[in-house]
């Protein structure tokens, strides 16, 4: 696939995903949008990826949503001169649902690989990924408050989950910035590093991650954001479902086998 934002590179079963608009700090435009939606599809449908990364190139992580597709910002056909019903309908706030639920509900394990600013939209796309790892030179803010704006792409759900609730009321009452080091202790971040050791940090995750058996994460996934919402006696009824679908999986006896056998398993997804 060639795209214009954005580029999508596979390799080992992990595919790396970057917003690719240095020059505006990988703001998100309509056809960044556009083709987030399309390369995130296609990753949900390749068996063959197993993870996947987001970054942003240069610089930025993600500057949050371009501001000529807002109101007063220079692309009136979006989000301006609109009545209120009109732009809860358009495409920004469908595509965004769109992006946002790829992200989180994708079957995949999803890391945001934070390299830098990361700001209003661009901070729900990579809280909508599972896992985060950022160097010290990544920054945090929700910013929305300072621009008399609600955040359209599911901030207000996103922060308590990863950040808990009295954190994340200040970020999103106050728009201040959250610097790399606090992230980390507040246990938003999964990992912080240096800039030269982020890349190579993720893609080690990421690789342990695609070596393993497919069929159990994909499953470990899914009820852990399924727990959220869910009783405990319902999560042990959907455990045991889940157990004896890997019980019957080529993979366990794979994983049985090289325990036996003292060396690593090589997990196929079946």
């Amino acid at each position: 696939m060639d795209f214009e934002t954005i580029k999508l590179f596979k390799k080992d079963h992990v595919a790396t995903l970057t917003l690719n608009r240095p020059d505006k700090r990988n703001a998100i435009n309509r056809k960044m949008m556009e083709e987030l939606i399309a390369a995130l599809s296609d990753i949900s449908e390749d068996n063959e990826i197993r993870a996947l990364v987001l970054t942003g190139s240069g610089k930025a992580f993600c500057a949050g949503a371009d501001v000529d597709i807002m109101p007063g910002g220079g692309d009136v056909k979006e989000l301006g001169e609109q009545s209120v019903e009109k732009m809860r309908r358009s495409f920004i706030f469908k595509g965004a649902k769109k992006i946002i639920l790829y992200l989180h509900q994708m079957e995949k394990p999803t890391i945001a690989m934070i390299n830098g600013v990361c700001v209003g939209a661009g901070f729900d796309l990579a809280l909508a990924c599972d896992l985060h790892i950022a160097s010290e030179k990544a920054r945090f803010m929700c910013g929305f408050v300072k621009i008399g704006l609600f955040p359209g792409f599911g901030a207000a759900w996103l922060y308590p989950r990863t950040m808990g609730l009295a954190k994340a009321l200040e970020l999103l009452f106050t728009g201040d910035t959250l610097e790399a080091k606090e992230a980390k202790e507040i246990g938003l971040l999964n990992k912080l590093t240096t800039a030269e050791e982020l890349e190579s940090a993720t893609l080690t995750l990421a690789k342990k991650i695609a070596d393993g058996p497919p069929i159990a994460v994909r499953l470990m996934k899914s009820q852990v954001y399924k727990g959220l919402g869910t009783d405990l006696a319902t999560a042990l009824d959907e455990a045991a479902t889940y157990e004896s679908i890997t019980l019957a999986s080529r993979d366990h006896k794979e994983g049985i086998t090289a325990f036996k056998e003292k060396r690593s398993p090589f997990f196929e997804g079946n």
